[in-house]
C-alpha cells in the first residue's frame, strides 16, 4: 500500500522502516505512554505487532502502515485501520495514529484522520468510522473531534486500558 495526502506518504512495511518503528514502539516512552498498552513495548511484543498487525503486502488495506514526510522521506509515525467491535458491530473499523513527538502540533494527525475517513467512505464503502483515544491524550482527542467524530462512550480494554470511543457516520 502506498497512498498520499498533501504532505504525507502512507506506506506498507518496508525493511528500512524496521529501526524507526522499533525505536518508536520500544524506546520512546513519551509517545508510547498514551498509545497501545500505555508503555513501551518489549522487543517480543513489537515483533508480534509487526507480524500480526502491519500491512506487509501492498494489496492489503486493513492494518498498520508507516507515515513518511512526502518531501523529505522522514519517518513520522504509523497509522492504520483496524477492525474493532467497540459498539457491537464486528464490521466497524477504527483509525488511529501514533506520531513521533518531533511531529506533534503540525496538523499531521488531522490530515491522517481525514485520509482514513475518506478512504473508509469512498474506497471501502463503510457507513461509519470509529476512533479511540486515552482520556488523558488531549491532543488526539482534539484532532479526532476536529474531524467531526462524536464521543460515544468510554470503554476499558485488557490491552489498551481506558479509551474514549468516537464515531462518525457517513
Amino acid at each position: 500500500m502506498q497512498l498520499e495526502t498533501n504532505r504525507l506518504k502512507i506506506v506498507s512495511f518496508e525493511a528500512e522502516l524496521f529501526m524507526p518503528l522499533y525505536q518508536l514502539f520500544c524506546g520512546n516512552e513519551t509517545v508510547m505512554k498514551s498509545a497501545f498498552k500505555g508503555r513501551k513495548l518489549t522487543k517480543k511484543e513489537f515483533l508480534e505487532v509487526l507480524s500480526n498487525d502491519f500491512i506487509l503486502k501492498d494489496e492489503e488495506q486493513i492494518g498498520f502502515v508507516s507515515v513518511l514526510d512526502k518531501n523529505t522521506g522522514d519517518f513520522i509515525g504509523f497509522t492504520g485501520l483496524i477492525p474493532c467491535d467497540f459498539l457491537g458491530d464486528k464490521n466497524d473499523l477504527e483509525f488511529g495514529f501514533v506520531l513521533h513527538q518531533d511531529h506533534w502540533g503540525k496538523g499531521f494527525a488531522t490530515e491522517i484522520g481525514q485520509f482514513w475517513i475518506d478512504f473508509a467512505k469512498n474506497e471501502l464503502q463503510k457507513h461509519r468510522i470509529l476512533a479511540a483515544a486515552s482520556p488523558h491524550n488531549h491532543a488526539s482527542i482534539n484532532a479526532i473531534k476536529k474531524l467531526g467524530l462524536t464521543e460515544v462512550k468510554e470503554i476499558t480494554t485488557k490491552d489498551r486500558g481506558s479509551r474514549l470511543v468516537f464515531s462518525k457516520e457517513f
